[in-house]
């Protein structure tokens, strides 16, 4: 009998046939997790040991139900997971961080209004009259035309349901790059505005430019007033802030955000550019607010897509 060699045969591997069964997907992004950890851990430290004594107890049970929550959430990344779906997983396992972020960032914008440096208004008009920006100017100019006065306070009226989309929109619809980019961008963005925000407060436009503020105006300032004064409790704005303008900042990485949707993707981006302009035809930022705020959205979103870009470890391959 002629031999294997002799054949030309090669000897046949036996078939692995429980190799398709367990079928392995790759496993969520390190970089991408590390870096929400690391910088909601920078922003809970500031909120432990910034915050004035006592004002942390009702934000303790506020902690306690996000974590909570967030675990509850993680159920449809499990469903995914189960159905073997890597990107709607890993798309899906940001809805939890949404709840984390949004619970640590409204925590910080109230710490960091009880910090008592000097208000910077004055120094922020200074700034917009270098630049040429005159917000009243901007703010009567809309007023004389009506159709431009009502897209505009309306486009700034949009800012929340346009971030609420961009939060939940790609998680649910599967867009992990899309949903990976946006949370990492947020986190990454507050951290670097936390210490801009603590040292230069400002209140609003109404104050350094001097008109008469409306009365959503008056009750932010006087929100901030009691913030400052150490009181968290009952601060019934939450606090604010004023440089950079997170309403431009939102606006930009919403955008972002709804650019893999192709029937929201110009629309988006129109939007964004109603919202940063309302901003200050509706007298809630300076210029300079806007101009830091975009310069910040363009600054987080190029950090978070090389983070969110990061080849996947071996497991992941």
């Amino acid at each position: 009998m002629e031999s294997e060699e002799r054949s030309g045969l090669a000897p046949v591997a036996p078939r692995d046939t429980t190799g398709q069964a367990a079928k392995s997907i790759p496993a969520p992004s390190a970089a991408v997790h590390l870096t929400l950890a690391i910088c909601c851990s920078i922003l809970l430290v500031f909120c432990l040991a910034a915050a004035p004594r006592g004002t942390l107890q009702d934000a303790g049970q506020l902690f306690l139900g996000a974590l909570l929550l967030a675990a509850i959430l993680q159920l449809p990344a499990v469903y995914w997971q189960h159905r073997k779906s890597a990107e709607r997983r890993d798309a899906a396992l940001m809805i939890p961080w949404a709840v984390v972020l949004a619970v640590l960032m409204a925590q910080m914008a109230r710490t960091a209004s009880t910090l008592t440096f000097p208000l910077c208004d004055t120094l922020w008009r200074s700034f917009d009259e270098h630049l040429g920006i005159n917000v009243p100017a901007m703010m009567a100019w809309a007023a004389r035309h009506s159709m431009v006065h009502t897209v505009l306070t309306d486009s700034y009226a949009l800012s929340e349901p346009f971030l609420i989309m961009a939060i939940f929109l790609p998680p649910l619809l599967g867009k992990r790059e899309a949903s990976e980019r946006f949370f990492v961008t947020n986190a990454i963005g507050f951290v670097i505005a936390l210490p801009i925000v603590a040292l230069f407060p400002a209140v609003g436009p109404w104050v350094g430019w001097q008109f008469q503020p409306d009365s959503m105006q008056r009750i932010c300032e006087a929100s901030i007033q009691t913030l400052r004064q150490g009181t968290v409790h009952g601060a019934l704005f939450g606090g604010t802030i004023c440089l950079p303008s997170f309403h431009t900042f939102w606006a930009v990485v919403s955008a972002h955000a709804m650019q893999p949707f192709r029937l929201l993707r110009y629309p988006a981006i129109v939007l964004a550019i109603l919202i940063m302009i309302s901003t200050m035809t509706t007298g809630w930022h300076y210029g300079v607010d806007v101009i830091t705020g975009f310069l910040l959205a363009v600054i987080s979103t190029a950090i978070a897509t090389a983070i969110v870009s990061k080849r996947r470890g071996p497991a992941g391959a």
